[in-house]
Order: C-alpha cells, then sequence, then structure tokens
C-alpha cells in the first residue's frame, strides 16, 4: 500500500509492507525535516503506524523513538554526503558514493525481521532527545 501524507505543505510518500514502511526521502521531505525535525518526523511516525494498524490489524513492532531517530540517521547521512561530496567521493571512490546516495532514496525502516540494523536504531531510540539537540541545521 502507498499512501501520501501532507505534513507542513510537504506531501511525504510512504509505502508501507508487512513488518515495514518505506518513506521518499525527496527535497520536500528533508526540507520538512530540517525545519523541524521533532515535530514532523513525530505526527509522521504517528500517522503511519495508526495507518499501518489499520491495514494490517495489528501494531508495526518498532518504537516510536527508534523509527523517529531512523528518520533523522538517514536524512542526516544524506546531508553530510551531499555536503562533503567531493570529499567522500574520493574516500568512498565514486562507485561506492553513487551508491551510497541513491540508497538514501528511500528510507526502509522495519521490524527486526526485515531491517537488519533495528538494534542500531532500538539502542539510539532513547536517547532521541539528546541526539535532537545535536542535529545540525540543514537547508535543503
Amino acid at each position: 500500500m502507498r499512501k501520501s501524507y501532507k505534513l507542513q505543505d510537504c506531501s511525504i510518500e510512504v509505502g508501507i509492507k508487512e513488518g515495514l514502511i518505506q518513506i521518499t526521502s525527496d527535497k520536500c521531505f528533508r526540507l520538512a525535516i530540517s525545519r523541524a525535525p521533532e515535530q514532523i518526523a513525530s505526527l509522521l511516525v504517528g500517522q503511519v503506524k495508526a495507518d499501518y494498524y489499520l491495514h494490517f490489524g495489528k501494531a508495526l513492532q518498532v518504537g516510536d523513538d527508534s523509527l523517529i531517530v531512523e528518520i533523522w540517521g538517514h536524512i542526516y547521512f544524506e546531508y553530510f554526503l551531499q555536503k562533503y561530496g567531493r570529499f567522500l567521493r574520493i574516500i568512498f571512490f565514486g562507485a561506492l558514493y553513487n551508491r551510497l546516495c541513491r540508497s538514501c532514496e528511500v528510507i526502509d525502516c522495519g521490524e527486526r525481521e526485515k531491517d537488519p540494523n533495528r538494534r542500531i536504531w532500538d539502542k539510539l531510540g532513547p536517547h532521541r532527545k539528546r541526539i535532537a539537540r545535536w542535529l545540525p541545521k540543514i537547508n535543503s
């Protein structure tokens, strides 16, 4: 199922599959997150999880804080790839750098069976408030 969520004058496209949500990370979404990371991520996670429950009749087995931190992690990783692209192309070679950039186009957030990085995000989730204070201000 694909669904569009309207937040801060931005249409955010999300794919919803059993055990997995896939957020399209386009320029509009990145801009909305950069303006209000806590608010936009929290609203999006709440709405997506509610729709997931309605569609599958069960809750997505991922904590809100874990999902929010994962969204930020992907958005800000992409930000740093772009900001320091000239330098990172040398470190990661051209092909690997391009693959990393492509992997940022869709943010896959899944339950433990579907997302091999879930344990990392689950460990970072309890530190969400602290992480929010560290987030850089991005303008793209």
